[in-house]
């Protein structure tokens, strides 16, 4: 399958720092595809460089089968044929909901793809109002017709979701994906947010200080880290050594120590009720217990090891108690 994007050993560098380091992958049509990373790991800068705000160091990008970055060629800005949503919305203040959905280059002359677009985000009511009148989540849709409206090949959005609060986010994400999916669009997201990757892409690109630590679908990332690093980036994780779960297929070697370690989420750890169970063990006496209403939090220790239980009744645990739990591998 022919890549709509395709981005071969990027590199740049401010002031000797690298912000990326020979970075390669690939979007395909119709692919949703999550850039996830720790501050300063190069997820913004790759977002700019393909938008064409920054000018890489060196490497290649070819969008739909142009040439639009390498040692060579420098395609403007507006000449290339993607578009970004920004992590502020960007939308002008002085404009109305409608003057600003058709500020776009190409909107003018893509009338009905405008209109079918403002059906589906339905935005129809807030075609008059300006920004300042109209909810977060409306704004973030109002941004995203915008730039749909220049029918892009390739969107690109800069932490689309960070402004909402919790109550909101998860209905404009359902939202947002809904949209993307409908149009076939092919789009890449940067986010801090795991769980957007989580809910929101088909693949996602893992970065660390300028440098590609994995990309696989966020499913097999967030059961299959390649890394401490990734297995911390998508959620609460407790990183085990390999000798306490022999049968584990999937395991990484931790950089501080060398050795061989499995990432176990708080959820994989069971209480043991079956003595005979072939499943691993590891046993932890109760340092904490936190209540969260839908589950308790267990934080446990066991010589030096220290790791945390997700279970769903914790009323009989007490602060001092030795707990033996089975955990739960693929």
């Amino acid at each position: 399958m022919i890549p709509i994007l395709s981005v071969s050993n990027l590199s740049k560098a401010y002031n000797n720092i690298h912000a990326l380091n020979g970075l390669s992958f690939e979007c395909i049509k119709g692919e949703i595809v999550s850039v996830v990373g720790s501050s300063g790991s190069g997820k913004s800068t790759l977002l700019k460089l393909i938008a064409g705000l920054e000018i890489p160091d060196s490497g290649k990008i070819v969008l739909k089968d142009k040439t639009i970055n390498d040692g060579s060629i420098f395609v403007q800005p507006e000449k290339r044929d993607c578009d970004i949503v920004f992590q502020d919305f960007s939308l002008f203040p002085n404009l109305t909901v409608d003057e600003n959905i058709y500020f776009g280059k190409d909107a003018r002359s893509n009338k009905s793809m405008v209109n079918e677009l403002v059906s589906l985000a339905n935005i129809s009511d807030t075609l008059s109002r300006y920004p300042h009148q109209i909810s977060g989540g409306q704004q973030q849709r109002v941004a995203l017709v915008r730039a749909l409206a220049n029918n892009p090949s390739l969107l690109l959005m800069d932490e689309p979701l960070s402004h909402l609060d919790s109550a909101l986010k998860e209905n404009v994400r359902s939202e947002l994906m809904s949209i993307l999916k409908k149009l076939d669009m092919t789009v890449l997201i940067v986010t801090h947010d795991a769980e957007d990757a989580l809910t929101i892409s088909d693949k996602t690109v893992v970065l660390n200080q300028g440098n590609l630590e994995q990309i696989d679908a966020p499913r097999n990332i967030y059961k299959y880290p390649k890394s401490e690093y990734a297995a911390r980036l998508f959620g609460k994780t407790n990183i085990l050594p390999l000798n306490l779960i022999p049968g584990s297929k999937h395991f990484f070697t931790q950089k501080s120590s060398n050795n061989k370690m499995v990432s176990v989420r708080p959820h994989q750890l069971i209480i043991e009720s079956d003595n005979n169970s072939s499943r691993p063990k590891i046993k932890g006496q109760v340092r904490n217990i936190f209540n969260y209403g839908h589950n308790y939090n267990v934080e446990l220790q066991w010589e030096d090891l220290h790791f945390t239980a997700e279970i769903k009744d914790g009323s009989n645990l007490e602060i001092g108690d030795t707990v033996t739990f089975c955990i739960e591998i693929d």
